[in-house]
């Protein structure tokens, strides 16, 4: 499942979410930054919708880190606290069973 991260309705990265941790609620992943992302100020709010319905996912907090100075190339990350078990089931179920199952 792909997703956007938006701030004030623009799209400035696209991100997978491809880790996660069901327990605490985060789910992470790298993000391919679009044109519009160099134009972010630092204190911007931004959000994170599913790409193919643009249904937002509720959260609590996003944050997006840069990397790319400090490892000399595109290093861009983004977490995510998801805003309660019901939702994060919805959009990461996959991480819920990935962590269930090595339980088993």
């Amino acid at each position: 499942m792909t997703f956007e991260i938006r701030t004030k309705n623009q799209v400035i990265g696209i991100t997978e979410l491809e880790g996660g941790d069901p327990p605490m609620g985060f789910a992470f992943g790298k993000v391919e930054p679009t044109d519009l992302y160099g134009k972010c100020s630092a204190s911007v709010v931004y959000r994170i919708y599913d790409s193919k319905t643009g249904e937002e996912v509720a959260s609590e907090l996003v944050t997006v880190e840069d990397h790319s100075t400090i490892v000399g190339h595109q290093c861009i990350e983004v977490t995510i606290l998801i805003k309660s078990s019901k939702v994060y089931r919805k959009f990461f179920k996959h991480h819920v069973e990935a962590y269930e199952k090595q339980f088993k």
